[in-house]
């Protein structure tokens, strides 16, 4: 039974408070009671509670510290010489300087413990009374946990057990787990008349040509572009990749362009990355350190040069818990490729924490459970109709000068701009940040009000400014376009439209675009 308040009415805590005098903290591993007698059908509880002005805390326990121990496990004595451990699952850190209190309580009555009383006889004797208090705290009692009574000269009989560490360095090692397969979207698979490349779409793949890819979750029994799923299905060879996905060769040409492959389509996958955010939670008290180092395996920029899977050879130093932007493309291989490209059992990312302390007291805590890495990839690439350095050419390469706004994996459109009054020229102005290996182009389209806007192609326009490449992410350059000349020879326009190609051949440098201002300018 409870009250409003959640306080259990039919449980008599016994709380006893005490001070952690050690500067730095400790980290407790175990608490002793000593009990005369034991319940029958219920266990018994202990935990660790924070002091509040002189009270303990009734809204919050310090956590990991609930520990149950049943009663068949409690041990009883009439002379104080059995003890009853309670073993975190965990060591406890208790703030250096602190008061906490040990909270201790069962749903059965029969259970009594062992306490000091000032002036009386200690267990077992007539010849020796307690004449002092034990422990720097008071004893509490309680009869529903929500509120607490101090008994001033009595005290809990108990013993702390703190971890004793050794001094100096350890090193932990973390690795990546096994890269999942990758549920695609709907009808992935899209084949073309007279061909046996078969297109996957998969965005983010992270693959290369040449990798391979285990495609599943297909109908056996059906077909696409006359082709059996079975001959698209298995372990297969990337023909050609961009950021749409890939080609894969089928066992046969495809009689019809067609689009299929249902709901489950699974493949395997790598993970792409060039900026890392390691979120490490951590408890470094005084006297200790934690420092993280990481090795990550090379991936390959769509119109990059890199050589894919080459690995680190020392750890570079990270640091956790802040954004953390790497200059080159980084991947985390599936299990196959890690084995084939680094080795067998070696991981494609690893992160080093090496801790230390110089007091035996404490040491640097990492909770694991709460302890993750999240990777960021650009979709970037520099695209060209035909093989050229410093560009690549996509499966299906659609200019950007067409209507349907072209093939480049990254770009910003604008709305449709009306205007008031017809135009014959507009003036663009931005701030960018273009680093070497970083381009942007800009393109316009114009049309009367009565036309339809979509169906016009766009137009490639060119800076009157000449800037130099930024040094650093930080750097911004102002552009200007003056679009139909200073006289403006644009035919009469009263809608206009801005697009801006965003283009790489470095994954992990990504132009940046910022303050976009369009004029429109009259006769």
């Amino acid at each position: 039974m409870s009250t409003s308040l959640g306080y259990n009415i039919n449980r008599n805590p016994i709380a006893q408070s005490f001070f952690v005098d050690e500067s730095t903290g400790i980290y407790a591993t175990k608490i002793d009671l000593y009990f005369a007698e034991k319940g029958t059908n219920a266990p018994i509880m202990l935990q660790i509670r924070p002091m509040v002005n002189g009270f303990p805390s009734t809204t919050e326990i310090v956590p990991s510290s609930i520990v149950y121990v049943n009663t068949a496990n409690v041990n009883t004595s009439a002379d104080v010489s059995l003890p009853t451990t309670f073993e975190f699952e965990e060591p406890v850190y208790l703030k250096g300087l602190t008061d906490y209190c040990i909270v201790c309580t069962s749903t059965d009555p029969a259970y009594k413990i062992y306490i000091a009383q000032i002036d009386e006889y200690e267990v077992g004797t007539t010849a020796s009374r307690v004449n002092r208090n034990p422990a720097l705290g008071s004893l509490f009692y309680s009869q529903s946990g929500g509120t607490f009574s101090p008994a001033q000269n009595q005290d809990l009989t108990f013993v702390i057990h703190r971890a004793d560490f050794a001094t100096g360095n350890a090193k932990i090692s973390l690795k990546n787990a096994s890269v999942p397969l990758n549920l695609l979207d709907i009808d992935p698979v899209s084949t073309t008349d007279g061909s046996n490349k078969v297109h996957i779409s998969h965005q983010g793949h992270g693959f290369v040509v040449n990798d391979p890819v285990t495609i599943l979750g297909m109908d056996s029994s059906t077909t696409i572009g006359g082709l059996a799923t079975t001959q698209i299905m298995g372990t297969k060879t990337i023909a050609a990749v961009d950021w749409t996905g890939y080609t894969i060769t089928a066992g046969a040409l495809a009689d019809s362009d067609d689009v299929g492959g249902g709901l489950n389509v699974t493949t395997s996958k790598n993970i792409p990355w060039s900026t890392i955010y390691l979120n490490a939670q951590t408890l470094v008290p005084e006297d200790t350190n934690i420092e993280v180092g990481i090795k990550s395996t090379a991936g390959k920029s769509f119109a990059g040069t890199e050589t894919p899977y080459a690995k680190d050879v020392v750890f570079e130093s990270l640091t956790a818990n802040e954004t953390v932007h790497f200059d080159r493309a980084n991947v985390v291989a599936n299990e196959v490729i890690e084995t084939a490209e680094l080795g067998s059992n070696v991981k494609s990312l690893e992160v080093e924490m090496t801790v230390s302390t110089t007091n035996s007291v404490v040491a640097p805590m990492i909770d694991m459970q709460r302890s993750s890495a999240t990777l960021v990839d650009y979709q970037l690439d520099r695209q060209s109709a035909g093989a050229t350095t410093g560009f690549n050419v996509p499966i299906d390469y659609v200019p950007e000068t067409s209507a349907n706004s072209g093939s480049s994996a990254s770009k910003h459109i604008t709305k449709v701009i009306k205007l008031v009054e017809s135009a014959v020229g507009l003036k663009v102005i931005l701030a960018a940040n273009k680093r070497t290996g970083t381009f942007f182009e800009v393109y316009y389209r114009v049309c009367e009000g009565d036309a339809n806007i979509e169906t016009i192609d766009w137009t490639l326009t060119t800076a009157t400014s000449n800037n130099p490449n930024a040094k650093n992410p930080f750097t911004f350059h102002e552009y200007e376009y003056l679009i139909g000349g200073v006289g403006g020879t644009l035919p009469e326009f009263s809608n206009f439209q801005l697009k801006i190609v965003l283009q790489s051949t470095n994954k992990a440098r990504a132009p940046r675009i910022k303050d976009l201002r369009a004029i429109a300018l009259s006769v």
